[in-house]
């Protein structure tokens, strides 16, 4: 049948403007009620069809299910319960109203209870009552539907969330394994400070992270601004040696990347090869670039080459922020290496200076006994005064230049030793003669406290001589006239340990770590009167360390100090080589 439509309009007093017309199809086999019902619902602006039975409501609702259907419980054949069921069936939150007589109240009342929307019975008590009624269930539906609607959006919206939220803790557990990769891999690359083993290190573990076949580091030369490979990985072909840059600021890809300090992708299988600057030959299909920025200035461009299974962006901004991390490294081993050359020279400096001023000075030396010597010269009082102050000047400034000499070796590492197995007591004794003047000159009292029975130890005499003499001299210095100093040796578990004790005034707890360090003394009365270099126990350190021994000292200011330092027995140095043998 064709359906009755009406014009549209608003419904229920919602706003929406042109809403199509509601569907409400009527099921009614008695043409009278059918007429009145036409009547009736004609002015309502529904969009009307009747059908006289069951079957053929099947029919149109199986092609198109109507939002509201008005249907007769008894029919000839398919019920209106039956029709109900159906268009459940196509759209779970249509509405149906039953029509029933008296007789069949009951029905309709069960007929509520299986899911009809309302029920009305004939014949009408109040015809205009059906109207309302319909637009009442029509308006459930509208609200059924909206908020069917609306949960369907809330669901889709849920899940874009929980895509976006798998999303976001795939990408934090990505960042944290970065993180965690990045900081191990710093702690292997910082193991040594040196620039080039460094620098091998970078472009190897550079290869690995983003599995690219080579990796190649180009650092910028300071006085040009050019840049220069410096190392690379996974290339046979060796880098020019002509001494010319390689590529500036803004030339081709990598002058690109270094000018802008962005990072860049190029290359893929179908594209030309990227040929590979300071590689004569050397080529790549596919090459990631990334900046090497510190405080805001480039001094480096990595690159990697060949991916195994192709680069990502991913694979990009790992890189970024693996080369941001590297140049901070890469930089501390510049300075560290420069730190190291500028040591060299100075250490070199005062070595070459120091030797040339000893040797004038010795025959300074040897002049000044000679003019000293009554059996060559008679010199008067004055005379002799002089030459003896000249003499000692001469004395303390040959023993200054020793000092800064035997220093500048041990920083080379180069201070000669002559390690032999010996007793302790003849290098104290040799050390006490050395000072038997100063002595005799402060009053001090020297008590040595040597066991009879110390083990043999691993020791240079003349330098292990030179330790004690000097400890000895700071401990007379630094003590009272007509004071006490003592030194003592013990041994335990192959260790043997001297002790210088002085009775002076002490060492503030804050002032101890300043006294091994080179032209360090402390700023007190006692040490400007006795004046000094600050280069001795620095000296003693040295050559203790090189004997495999420590060196300390406990003090207590009022009450004087006492400097220590250990060495191996021969028993231990025995046993320490057959192990490494």
């Amino acid at each position: 049948m064709t359906p009755d439509t009406g014009p549209p309009r608003e419904q229920s007093g919602e706003p929406e403007l042109f809403a199509p017309p509601a569907r409400v199809m009527v099921v009614e086999d008695d043409d009278s009620v059918a007429d009145v019902l036409r009547e009736v619902l004609a002015d309502e602006g529904f969009a009307l069809t009747f059908v006289a039975s069951g079957e053929e409501a099947f029919q149109l609702i199986a092609e198109d299910c109507p939002d509201l259907i008005l249907t007769d419980i008894s029919l000839p054949g398919k019920s209106g319960l039956d029709v109900m069921r159906f268009a459940r069936t196509r759209d779970s939150e249509v509405a149906v109203v039953l029509m029933t007589g008296h007789a069949t109240v009951q029905n309709s009342i069960d007929a509520l209870r299986q899911g009809a929307s309302d029920y009305i019975t004939k014949p009408f008590e109040d015809i205009t009552e059906i109207p309302r009624t319909l637009n009442r269930h029509l308006r459930n539906r509208r609200l059924k539907v909206e908020n069917k609607g609306l949960l369907e959006q809330l669901r889709r919206q849920n899940e874009v969330l929980q895509r976006h939220e798998q999303e976001l803790r795939e990408r934090i557990a990505l960042a944290t394994r970065n993180l965690d990769t990045l900081y191990r891999v710093s702690m292997e690359i910082g193991a040594n400070l040196d620039l080039q083993p460094r620098l091998t290190r970078i472009v190897e573990t550079a290869t690995r992270l983003v599995a690219a076949r080579a990796a190649v580091i180009y650092l910028q030369i300071e006085n040009t601004g050019e840049f220069r490979g410096a190392v690379a990985h996974g290339i046979e072909l060796p880098l020019r040696d002509d001494e010319g840059p390689h590529f500036t600021a803004g030339q081709g890809l990598l002058g690109e990347v270094a000018e802008g300090r962005l990072p860049a992708r190029r290359g893929a299988l179908d594209a030309a090869p990227f040929e590979l600057p300071g590689f004569d030959g050397a080529v790549a299909r596919e090459v990631l670039a990334v900046p090497m920025v510190q405080e805001l200035q480039t001094i480096g461009v990595m690159i990697v080459m060949d991916g195994a299974v192709g680069f990502t962006d991913d694979d990009l901004e790992f890189l970024r922020m693996f080369a941001t991390q590297a140049a901070v490294q890469v930089r501390n081993s510049q300075l560290f290496d420069r730190a190291k050359a500028l040591d060299r020279l100075k250490s070199d400096f005062v070595a070459v200076v120091s030797h040339e001023i000893r040797t004038p000075l010795t025959s300074v030396k040897g002049a000044l006994e000679l003019l000293s010597d009554a059996r060559y010269f008679q010199n008067s009082e004055q005379q002799t005064k002089l030459l003896s102050i000249a003499h000692a000047n001469a004395e303390r400034l040959l023993l200054l230049i020793n000092d800064i000499l035997d220093f500048s070796k041990i920083e080379a590492a180069s201070l000669p030793m002559t390690i032999e197995r010996q007793r302790l007591e003849p290098v104290v004794q040799a050390a006490a003669q050395n000072l038997r003047m100063l002595l005799e000159e402060r009053k001090i009292k020297l008590e040595v406290v040597l066991p009879e029975r110390l083990p043999e130890v691993l020791l240079d005499p003349h330098r292990i001589t030179q330790v004690v003499t000097n400890l000895l001299s700071n401990a007379i210095k630094f003590s009272p006239p007509a004071g006490r100093v003592r030194i003592e040796a013990t041994a335990s578990e192959n260790v043997l340990r001297v002790s210088v004790r002085d009775h002076g005034e002490g060492i503030a707890a804050k002032d101890v770590p300043r006294l091994f360090r080179k032209f360090q003394q402390i700023d007190s009365g006692s040490t400007r009167k006795v004046g000094g270099t600050g280069l001795g126990l620095v000296i003693c350190k040295g050559i203790i360390e090189q004997h495999g021994g420590r060196i300390g000292v406990e003090s207590v200011p009022g009450e004087g100090s006492t400097f220590w330092f250990t060495l191996p027995t021969a028993e231990r140095g025995a046993a320490e080589e057959s192990r490494a043998a």
